[in-house]
């Protein structure tokens, strides 16, 4: 069962503009954010076809823990990004890991919005 906060911050994110399939599988929830940008300019494309969050049913209790995108994500040299160098398939779909993880999480004030923040801010930095 998905948990009621998750969908209530998916919602909030829906009506700022996101456009999200949520849906729950191998005991996990999926977040795919469909068409997400990347603010910064030394990637090969501005928008991730779909960025995928694997989050534990647990959450907020159990935080994020990476993220995937479009296989062809690459910086504009086509170097991999730093700790992207693997694929993984997951709903049906071929994917580049990110194996980026948050330093800390306080499931009492970090959500979906503040774990976004730092897939932005990891996207920025040149590694």
């Amino acid at each position: 069962m998905l948990p009621a906060q998750l969908i209530d911050e998916v919602e909030a994110l829906r009506k700022e503009g996101l456009a999200i399939i949520l849906t729950e599988a191998d005991g996990m929830a999926n977040i795919v954010i469909e068409r997400y940008p990347i603010t910064v300019r030394h990637y090969n494309k501005a928008l991730i076809e779909e960025l995928l969050l694997r989050l534990p049913l647990s959450y907020p209790n159990g935080k994020p823990d990476m993220f995937w995108t479009d296989e062809n994500l690459l910086f504009k040299d086509g170097h991999v990004p730093k700790s992207a160098e693997h694929m993984e398939t997951w709903l049906g779909k071929r994917r580049r890991r990110f194996s980026w993880h948050l330093a800390s999480w306080n499931p009492g004030a970090d959500n979906l919005r503040t774990y976004l923040e730092f897939v932005d801010n990891r996207f920025a930095k040149q590694e």
